[in-house]
C-alpha cells in the first residue's frame, strides 16, 4: 500500500497553466493586428495596381491594332501591285501572239508580192524586147496586159495562187480576193494534182471550240494553221464567182482516210440562210459513202443552222442546239462534221451523235480528222 501510493507524480501547480495560456493569446493578437494591417493595405493600393495594369492592357492593345492597321495597308498595296502586274503580263502576252500572227501574214505577204514583182519584172522585159523589135504590131498588147494585170493583181481563189507560184510548195496562207467580194482575206491553200484547193473547215485535235452562234459561222473562227471554220460569207463569194468541186476528207480513229467528192457544190447569200447546193456524187472515187446527197436524207436546199438560228426541218427540236454544232441539218442529219471533237477510244463506241459524224461510212463513229475544200471545176 505504501509503495503505490509513493508512485503516483505529484500535481502540477495551477499559476503555470495561467503563463502558457497567456503567451499563446499574446501570440494570436499579434497575427491579428498583422492580418489587418496587410488587409488594410492591400486595400489602399488595389485601386492605384487596377489603373496601372489596365493602361498598360490599353497601350499594348493601341500598339497591336497600328500593327494591324499598318499590315493590312501593306497587304492591299502588293494585292494591288500584283493585280497590275498580271494584266499587264496578259496585256503584254495578247501582243505578242498577235504580233506573231501579224508576222507569219506580213512574210506570207512579202513572199506573194515578191513573186508579182519578179513576174512583172518577166513580162515588161519580154514586152520591151517586143516593142523594140515591132513596135507598131504590139502597142496595143501592151495596153491590153496592163490592163489585165491591174484587175487580177489578187488571185481570185488558192487555184489561182497555185498558177501564180513559182516554187513547188504543197500549202500555205495565203490572201485572196473572189471576184464580187468587197474584200480581202486569208485562206488555206492546199496544192496537189496541177491544182490549188482552198480549204474552207479544218478539224484535228479539238483546240477550238465549234459550239458557236450564227455571227462566227458567218464571218469565220479560229487558226487557219490548225482548226478553223472559213466563214459563210466567205464560201458565199467563192462558190458564187464559178462553179465549183467539193471534197471532204475523212480520217477515222481506226483507218486510212476516206473521202467524198461532190461535181458541184455552193451556198447561198445570208438572206437566204447560206442554203446547200450540193449534187454530182462522184461515187467511182469516193470512198466514205454520200451522207449529204442521198435519196434517203438529201441535205440539197438545207439551210445552215446554229443554235441561236434554228432553220432544221424538226418543228419541236433545234438540231444545232442537240448535237452541239452547226450544220445544213434536214431531221436532225446524216452528216455533221461541226460537232464535238471526241477522243478515242470513246469516239469508237456507241456514243451520243454529237461529234463528227459521216453515217454512210459509220453511224456513230467520231471521225479523229476532217478537211473540207473546194476548187473551180474548169481546172481538174
Amino acid at each position: 500500500m505504501v509503495d503505490s501510493i509513493s508512485s503516483i507524480d505529484p500535481p502540477v501547480p495551477i499559476n503555470t497553466h495561467n503563463k502558457v495560456r497567456g503567451r499563446f493569446r499574446r501570440r494570436e493578437f499579434v497575427q491579428e493586428e498583422v492580418r489587418k494591417t496587410m488587409l488594410n493595405y492591400m486595400t489602399s493600393i488595389k485601386g492605384e495596381i487596377t489603373d496601372v495594369v489596365l493602361d498598360e492592357m490599353v497601350s499594348y492593345y493601341n500598339s497591336q491594332t497600328s500593327k494591324l492597321y499598318h499590315l493590312e495597308k501593306e497587304l492591299v498595296h502588293m494585292k494591288n501591285s500584283s493585280l497590275s502586274i498580271l494584266n499587264t503580263n496578259k496585256t503584254l502576252n495578247n501582243l505578242v501572239e498577235g504580233m506573231f500572227k501579224k508576222q507569219h501574214s506580213f512574210a506570207s505577204n512579202i513572199s506573194f508580192m515578191e513573186y508579182k514583182i519578179q513576174n512583172l519584172t518577166n513580162i515588161l522585159n519580154v514586152l520591151l524586147n517586143e516593142l523594140k523589135q515591132k513596135p507598131i504590131q504590139h502597142a496595143r498588147r501592151l495596153i491590153s496586159t496592163k490592163r489585165n494585170l491591174q484587175n487580177d493583181d489578187i488571185p481570185i481563189d488558192c487555184d489561182d495562187v497555185f498558177r501564180q507560184q513559182t516554187s513547188s510548195i504543197t500549202e500555205g496562207i495565203f490572201r485572196i480576193k473572189p471576184r464580187f467580194s468587197s474584200e480581202s482575206f486569208n485562206v488555206k491553200c492546199l496544192f496537189e494534182n496541177n491544182t490549188g484547193w482552198t480549204i474552207i473547215q479544218r478539224r484535228m485535235n479539238g483546240t477550238v471550240d465549234f459550239y458557236r452562234g450564227w455571227n462566227d459561222y458567218k464571218n469565220g473562227f479560229g487558226d487557219l494553221e490548225t482548226e478553223f471554220w472559213l466563214g459563210n460569207e466567205k464560201i458565199h463569194q467563192l462558190t458564187k464567182q464559178d462553179k465549183y468541186i467539193l471534197r471532204i476528207d475523212l480520217k477515222p480513229w481506226d483507218a486510212s482516210i476516206h473521202i467524198a467528192q461532190y461535181g458541184e457544190f455552193a451556198i447561198d447569200n445570208e438572206q437566204e440562210n447560206y442554203k446547200l447546193k450540193i449534187s454530182q456524187f462522184h461515187s467511182n472515187i469516193s470512198t466514205a459513202g454520200d451522207s449529204l446527197s442521198s435519196l434517203w436524207d438529201n441535205a440539197n436546199g438545207a439551210s445552215f443552222s446554229t443554235y441561236d438560228h434554228d432553220y432544221d426541218n424538226l418543228f419541236y427540236d433545234n438540231c444545232a442546239l442537240i448535237y452541239h454544232g452547226a450544220w445544213w441539218f434536214t431531221n436532225c442529219f446524216q452528216s455533221h462534221l461541226n460537232g464535238i471533237y471526241v477522243r478515242s477510244p470513246l469516239a469508237l463506241q456507241n456514243t451520243a451523235r454529237n461529234g463528227l459524224h459521216w453515217n454512210t461510212y459509220a453511224l456513230y463513229h467520231s471521225m479523229k480528222e476532217v478537211t473540207i475544200r473546194i476548187r473551180r471545176q474548169n481546172t481538174f
